[in-house]
């Protein structure tokens, strides 16, 4: 049995595609394999995944105790510069396309009902 044929026959196709997008080196899913346990291990660098370490060790964890596999983290790709506001937050995502994400403290209900026109017109000049 491979490596791929022993991964599909012990998890479901989308945790497969999730170790597949994480290995570096493709041909070894068609090596000689019987341990799904030692290949998990061995296939790729849990630390380096998009998934991280936490998630690969309970997904090896639920296959040797035969439980429920953890779900599988959503990946989400914003649009360059991609705004998100709270009452107390803005969240500016992938900002300018670099895939950097930061947040800034505003009291937005606040400013809203403020009645000082300077001070709203310095929070959102800083803001854009």
């Amino acid at each position: 049995m491979t490596v791929l044929e022993l991964l599909l026959d012990n998890l479901p196709t989308r945790y497969v595609d999730a170790i597949v997008n994480n290995m570096f080196d493709r041909k070894s899913l068609y090596k000689e394999a019987s341990c799904i346990e030692a290949e998990m291990l061995t296939l790729f660098d849990w630390e380096q995944s998009k998934e991280g370490y936490d998630f690969w060790d309970k997904v090896l964890t639920a296959i040797i105790e035969h439980s429920v596999l953890p779900k599988l983290p959503i990946q989400i790709k914003y649009a360059p510069s991609t705004w998100i506001m709270s009452e107390t937050y803005l969240y500016i995502m992938n900002s300018f396309d670099t895939g950097i994400n930061v947040s800034f403290e505003v009291d937005f209900t606040a400013l809203r009902k403020s009645q000082d026109s300077d001070k709203k017109e310095k929070i959102l000049s800083i803001l854009n």
